[in-house]
C-alpha cells in the first residue's frame, strides 16, 4: 500500500489557495439553513475553507497531513479571531469518535491516494460521520488528460503517480467512473453528481475533469451508554490546577481544577482527564464522584465531570465551569 504524503504547501501559497472555492459559500449557507452545526475539513491545506465556514457560525475541525499547512491554518485562525480544532493526521485513520460531524468537506484532497488508500479514507468518512450526515467531496474522474493521455507510472488500475507540480509531485491520484462512484458509496443516498471540466485556466486550454458529489449517510445511530462511569467514585492527581495556564496555550486559563485518574486510560492512550467541581482552591490530588461525561464529538476522548462533594450540578452549570476549554469543541453532556 502506497505511504501517504502531504502537499509541500510551502512551495504554492498562492492566491487561489487562500480564497474558498466558490461551492462553499452555497454548501455554508444550505448547511446553515439546514441546522447543521459541525464540520470535517478534511485535508483542510492552507484553512481557506475552515475560516469561512468557521466565520459562518459552524464548529470546524480541521485535519491535513502537513505540520506547515495546519501552522498556517493556526496563525490564520488567530488573525481572524475564530475557534477552529486543528490537527496533522492522516485520512486513512481520523483521530475522532465514531458519528462526530455532521458534514464532511473534502475538496480535492481524498483522490490523493492508491485504491486502497481510498477505500480506508472512505471507511473513515462514514465511520466519523453521524446518521444522515453529508459529505460534499470531489473526485479525479478517468476522463482527464492525467489519467488518459499522461506518460505517469501507474500504481494500479485506477491509479497514477504524478511526478510534475511543485506540491504535488510524487503523491499519487486515485481516478473513479460513473460506476465506481455508485458502487463506492452505496451507503450514501446520493443527491447529485456533477462532471467538471475545467477547460481553460492559467491561461491555456486544459482537459481537467472532476466529479463534484452531493450525498446523505444512511446508518444506524449509536446510542452512547456511560452507566459503568456514572456514580464511580474515582481518585488520582491535578496537573493542572485552578488558575495555572494551558502548557500549549498560555492564555488558556484553568477556571477548575484539572486532572487525571490514575490506572484509567481514555481514547488517546492517556490516562482519562477530569475536572473537579466543588474546589474553590488549587489541589495537587483528588477523590470524588463522576456525576457526568462529556463527549466530545471532534475528539478521540472524554472528559468526567467529577463532584468532589457528591454534589449534582446541572447541565448548564456544568457547561459554564468547563467553558473555558470546551467551547473549542463540540461537546454533549451524557449521565
Amino acid at each position: 500500500m502506497t505511504q501517504s504524503k502531504e502537499w509541500d504547501w510551502e512551495k504554492v501559497i498562492e492566491p487561489i489557495w487562500l480564497q474558498p472555492c466558490e461551492e462553499s459559500y452555497f454548501y455554508a449557507e444550505r448547511w446553515k439553513k439546514s441546522e447543521k452545526n459541525s464540520i470535517l475539513d478534511l485535508g483542510c491545506g492552507l484553512g481557506r475553507h475552515s475560516i469561512l465556514f468557521a466565520k459562518n457560525g459552524f464548529k470546524v475541525t480541521a485535519v491535513d497531513l502537513s505540520e506547515f499547512a495546519i501552522k498556517h491554518l493556526r496563525e490564520w485562525q488567530e488573525k481572524e479571531a475564530v475557534d477552529i480544532i486543528s490537527k496533522v493526521s492522516d485520512m486513512k485513520k481520523l483521530p475522532f469518535h465514531d458519528n462526530a460531524f455532521d458534514c464532511v468537506w473534502a475538496y480535492h484532497v481524498i483522490s490523493h491516494t492508491d485504491t486502497n488508500g481510498f477505500l480506508e479514507i472512505i471507511d473513515e468518512i462514514k465511520r466519523v460521520l453521524k446518521p444522515n450526515g453529508e459529505i460534499y467531496l470531489t473526485l479525479c474522474s478517468k476522463e482527464t488528460w492525467s489519467f488518459k493521455e499522461a506518460d505517469f507510472p501507474r500504481i494500479d488500475e485506477n491509479t497514477v503517480l504524478k511526478t510534475e507540480g511543485e506540491a504535488e509531485k510524487d503523491i499519487p491520484h486515485y481516478y473513479v467512473d460513473m460506476d465506481d462512484i455508485i458502487r463506492i458509496f452505496s451507503d450514501f443516498e446520493i443527491e447529485r453528481i456533477r462532471h467538471i471540466d475545467d477547460c481553460y485556466y492559467g491561461g491555456s486550454s486544459r482537459n481537467s475533469k472532476h466529479y463534484y458529489l452531493t450525498a446523505k449517510l444512511i446508518k444506524e445511530e449509536k446510542i452512547l451508554d456511560y452507566s459503568e462511569v456514572i456514580g464511580k467514585v474515582v481518585q488520582g492527581k491535578i496537573d493542572r490546577p485552578l488558575g495555572s495556564s494551558h502548557p500549549k496555550f498560555p492564555n488558556l486559563k484553568y477556571t477548575v481544577n484539572y486532572g487525571y485518574v490514575e490506572g484509567v486510560f481514555a481514547g488517546d492512550g492517556s490516562e482519562q482527564d477530569i475536572y473537579l467541581l466543588g474546589e474553590s482552591e488549587p489541589l495537587d490530588v483528588f477523590e470524588g464522584t463522576v456525576i457526568a461525561v462529556v463527549h466530545r464529538f471532534n475528539d478521540i476522548e472524554d472528559k468526567w465531570i467529577v463532584s468532589k462533594d457528591g454534589a449534582n450540578y446541572t447541565d448548564k452549570e456544568i457547561l459554564d465551569r468547563i467553558e473555558f476549554q470546551e467551547k473549542y469543541f463540540d461537546v454533549k453532556i451524557y449521565r
